[in-house]
């Protein structure tokens, strides 16, 4: 039974079909490749088991019909043998340099430090547990939409858009949640109509000319800020301190504060100075260093008891407590009006109640605002529409494909035990995941090279008389990392530089601006390099073996078996002695 199948493992039998469907395989890979890309057909069939398992199965069908056939005795066995060994070797560097290889595109500019991250295909999905433990995985995407893998680090992968965009819209909410309103704009001239949310966390929508904002006044003197025009007004509005203790929100008017203290229950607030510009003069004391409103920051005393605390809030940079250690509890939040804007549409939440303020740069309206009612900003002809308002609004995002010329993102979508979540190409975003949180982080796979590459010049050749390009060529700049040592190169198509078993080539450039080039950078190890040439080697070696073996030994034993004639020496005649007469 083993005898029958060694004789199987190394027979013809098995060698056609093998040979057949892996012939049949490359084919429809090379036509499928075109379609998906090498990274997918790389991931799909190259560096599959049942592709490495099908390649294997052949070098045993080498391997056996080779050592079925010892000793290799005559020509044609010892080529048969030589050709059979160098296919085996040749498999095995093939697959070497499937799964050891390195490739990437190298991204130099001459405008810019020297550069040794290289972009290799495919994304990257970083994902760090509550352990600060962090894990990677490359991520491939089909055409189909079809993911690998579906799951790692606790995360199911659901979806991929290669070109998104986000949408947002709001539900209602509970009642912890802000407000939120819908507008929608029409243009009847430019033929254009979309609508827009708005709320009061997701700060302004800039339109390019104008800008949509919501806002929610503290109280009535907000109130008249935000709906008076900031050309009629003295100075901007000192803005609202927010007083958090525990989980209650109290809002406290600056402009109030300035007249009277503040008491919160049993909590004294006094204000003590008010910085529109805040800096440091040369003794480390505040100073404002202009009457705008740049960098706001307050000081505030605040007192319960025999307790007393002071504090510096600012409006970028949040609280800081003078002292060493708050013995309150407390919290603060200073939040200032935005700087007037040319043109604008603002809508104010008050008591309930929606008002809204218009300005462009011919007038200025503000009023209250109900359901369907129609405003002209004054921005051409567009009109603004109340569509929708939501008391308290939950915020719902969404991921949709960009439409036709729309430039978006890449997205990938990935669910946890709490629920589904979009990444974002570039950016990370924390997960909840039950008790255990995590942060995950989507973008493009990088390689870090033990040396940089910069780019002194890029030069384009061009053909005599025309404008068509007849060379283009990158003078490339190598570092080591620690700055020591660099090496001047030229590098243009099909002129290669190595450097440290790193092979540099010109891979593409960017006819509109010539301070960039794009360089490929490949490296396999030098062993299989070698694996690899001494199987091609040893595979032409044994071919001529094999073919002209036989000949050229039929030619040697001819010339050793050819009969040769005995040589006689002639004899050589006597002298004649001579006669006496």
């Amino acid at each position: 039974m083993l005898t029958k199948l060694v004789r199987f493992l190394g027979s013809i039998k098995l060698a056609v079909p093998v040979l057949g469907a892996i012939a049949s395989i490359l084919i429809w890979a090379t036509f499928y490749e075109s379609k998906v890309g090498s990274l997918v057909v790389q991931q799909q069939i190259y560096k599959s088991p049942w592709f490495g398992a099908l390649m294997f199965l052949l070098a045993v069908n080498l391997g056996v019909s080779t050592l079925s056939r010892y000793p290799w005795r005559g020509a044609r066995k010892v080529g048969f043998a030589l050709t059979h060994l160098g296919l085996i070797v040749l498999i095995a560097g093939s697959a070497a340099v499937i799964h050891l290889g390195v490739e990437g595109l190298l991204l130099v500019r001459t405008d810019q430090p020297a550069n040794h991250l290289v972009r290799v295909e495919g994304e990257l999905l970083e994902v760090m547990d509550d352990q600060g433990q962090v894990q990677q995985a490359a991520v491939m995407v089909t055409p189909e939409r079809i993911i690998s893998p579906t799951q790692f680090a606790g995360l199911r992968l659901l979806d991929y858009i290669e070109n998104s965009v986000e949408t947002v819209e709001y539900r209602d909410g509970d009642a912890q949640d802000d407000p939120a309103i819908r507008l929608v704009l029409s243009s009847d001239r430019m033929g254009q109509t979309f609508d827009q949310w708005l709320s009061p966390a997701a700060e302004t929508v800039d339109l390019g000319p104008a800008q949509l904002e919501l806002w929610q006044a503290a109280n009535q003197t907000d109130l008249q800020q935000l709906l008076t025009d900031p050309t009629q007004q003295q100075a901007r509005q000192s803005g609202t301190l927010m007083f958090k203790m525990g989980d209650v929100d109290t809002p406290l008017a600056i402009d109030d504060l300035r007249r009277q203290d503040a008491v919160i229950n049993d909590i004294q607030v006094h204000l003590l100075n008010v910085w529109p510009d805040f800096r440091l003069d040369d003794q480390n004391q505040p100073i404002t260093a202009s009457q705008d409103w740049r960098n706001p920051a307050l000081e505030v005393e605040v007192t319960q008891a025999d307790l007393q605390e002071r504090w510096f809030v600012f409006a970028q940079a949040g609280p800081i407590l003078a002292g060493d250690e708050s013995l309150l509890d407390l919290d603060w939040e200073y939040q200032i009006p935005p700087p007037p804007t040319s043109d604008y549409f603002r809508v104010v939440v008050a008591n309930q109640k929606l008002y809204y303020a218009a300005r462009s740069s011919k007038s200025f309206t503000s009023g209250p605002l109900v359901m369907d009612q129609m405003i002209q900003p004054g921005w051409a002809d567009f009109k603004i529409t109340l569509a929708d308002w939501l008391p308290h609004g939950k915020r719902i995002q969404e991921r949709l494909p960009a439409p036709s010329g729309v430039e978006g993102v890449p997205a990938l979508q990935v669910a946890s035990a709490d629920g589904q979540q979009w990444l974002t190409w570039g950016d990370s975003a924390l997960i909840a995941d039950g008790a255990h949180p995590k942060m995950a982080a989507f973008g493009p796979r990088m390689l870090a090279l033990p040396f940089r590459v910069g780019l002194d010049d890029f030069v384009v050749e061009r053909n005599e008389g025309s404008d068509s390009v007849a060379m283009w060529t990158s003078q490339i700049r190598i570092e080591d990392l620690q700055g020591e040592s660099a090496q001047k190169r030229s590098v243009w198509m099909n002129h290669p530089t190595w450097y440290q078993g790193w092979k540099i080539a010109q891979a593409s450039w960017n006819p509109g601006d010539l301070n960039q080039s794009t360089l490929q950078v490949k490296r396999e190890p030098l062993w299989v390099t070698a694996l690899t040439w001494s199987g091609a080697l040893l595979t032409v070696l044994g071919v001529g073996v094999m073919f002209y073996g036989p000949t050229l030994f039929k030619k040697r034993s001819a010339v050793l078996e050819q009969p040769t004639e005995p040589i006689t020496a002639e004899p050589t005649p006597l002298p004649l002695a001579p006669q006496d007469g």
